[in-house]
């Protein structure tokens, strides 16, 4: 029994050792496949462009007059930011999904009113302004509104500022919205133009075309097989028509 101790002892220290070291061996392997890789720097957002339906502009909109789509283009330049849906950014650092919110600066100077909010894993998002307001105003009072840009986690908070960066981007701008009526005449006028557009080619080339032609043609063919006809009749030279 005494002889056979330390034997004992041996395996139980040797058993030991190797589960040591396969326990050091995974939580290395862990490790490796879940530490991300660090960002180049810190993440930055710029709002590049506003577009009102008639192309973007820099600084400032390329006109200040909202399209019939009502519709407010944004376009964004992010800095170490991968932009991917929901749920795919794997703990992947300074990644997430772009937020850009409409808003109505309020006369006071208190907080401004939050009119309407997109999410989106693109540099571009495009606002519906009757979907932050039905009623459109039937004049043409210029309209301040004020656009923010949020870099947003996979986790959904907002990306916080370290070392120089920014997750967020704001810009002001006055929009003149178009009367309903102007659009409808605008609308009513391009159908319309479509329309005579394509009576007219289809009248020219298929009336005058066919109902011209062929009947001139018709009619010649006629005469001239008649008038051969009477000359064969009464023995005389015949006279061909002139075609």
């Amino acid at each position: 029994m005494n002889a056979s101790n330390p034997t004992l002892l041996r395996a139980l220290r040797g058993l030991a050792y190797a589960a040591l070291l396969l326990t050091v061996f995974e939580a290395c392997s862990g490790d490796d496949a879940s530490t991300p890789t660090p960002p180049a720097g810190p993440a930055s957002i710029e709002i590049t462009g506003i577009s009102l339906g008639y192309g973007f502009g820099g600084d400032e909109p390329a006109t200040s007059a909202l399209a019939c789509d009502y519709r407010i283009g944004v376009n964004v330049q992010t800095t170490n930011w991968a932009l991917s849906s929901p749920g795919r950014c794997g703990g992947a650092l300074q990644c997430g999904q772009l937020r850009v919110t409409l808003l109505a600066p309020m006369p006071d100077g208190s907080a401004d009113a939050e009119l309407l909010q997109v999410m989106a894993a693109a540099n571009g998002v495009s606002l519906d302004v009757r979907q932050a307001n039905p009623a459109l105003p039937a004049d043409a009072i210029p309209y301040q509104y004020r656009i923010r840009a949020e870099l947003i986690e996979d986790s959904g908070k907002p990306y916080v500022e370290v070392d120089g960066g920014n997750g967020s981007a704001l810009r002001d701008l006055w929009v003149t919205v178009p009367k309903p009526e102007e659009c409808e005449k605008a609308a009513g006028s391009a159908g319309a133009g479509g329309a005579h557009a394509s009576e007219g080619n289809a009248g020219s080339a298929g009336d005058h075309a066919l109902a011209g032609s062929g009947g001139s043609a018709g009619d010649h063919a006629a005469e001239a097989t008649a008038g051969a006809a009477g000359a064969a009749e009464g023995g005389a030279t015949s006279v061909q028509p002139q075609i």
